[in-house]
């Protein structure tokens, strides 16, 4: 199995709602996105085309490109607006046949990218950092930063043979995420 290590934030408090919108308004969007070559980073069990349930990074296309897939509608465009503004994912949801479709910002953090990695591999990171080798868990950025400022930290990458993984996650530790509260979450 892998395990995804991606920046989060739960912490922030979002000024925009949920907005509902439709399955013409999504096939719009997906339709726009796959023409723009966007990429969709649908659910475990959507399918690529037709997603319902996906996360697409808010910066992939221009607010105008976006509202005009729902109608200039004021509602979708505060998601958007937030979403650019605070560098995050677009979250599409469709969780019960019942409920309707949503659009909102999403917890993930669009300016970094994940890492994925074996579940060994996780292990070894996580041992290096000094963290519990539980395949759930999280740390603040500033956490992390601090734990790989130390020497001890990339001295236990280096005897773990994975020093390319210090770099990558140092990439990720240190992106500016403005005046949010992140963290780095890891999940299998």
């Amino acid at each position: 199995m892998l395990v995804t290590f991606r920046i989060k934030d739960h912490e922030t408090k979002l000024h925009s709602k949920p907005a509902a919108i439709t399955a013409l308004e999504v096939a719009a969007l997906v339709r726009k996105l796959h023409g723009r070559h966007g990429t969709i980073d649908a659910d475990i069990g959507e399918f690529g085309y037709a997603p319902l349930n996906f996360e697409i990074n808010a910066n992939s296309l221009s607010i105008a490109a976006f509202s005009a897939c729902f109608g200039y509608r004021v509602d979708v465009i505060a998601v958007l607006d937030e979403a650019q503004f605070l560098g995050r994912m677009i979250r599409i949801e469709h969780t019960q046949r019942d409920e309707p479709i949503t659009i909102r910002v999403s917890s993930n953090i669009s300016l970094a990218r994940e890492l994925l990695v074996g579940d060994e591999l996780a292990r070894k990171l996580l041992f290096a950092l000094g963290l519990s080798n539980q395949m759930n868990g999280s740390i603040t950025l500033g956490d992390l930063q601090e734990a790989l400022r130390s020497p001890k930290t990339y001295d236990a990458f280096k005897r773990a043979h994975i020093e390319p993984l210090f770099e990558t996650l140092s990439f990720i530790a240190f992106t500016n995420c403005g005046d949010q509260l992140p963290v780095l979450e890891w999940s299998q």
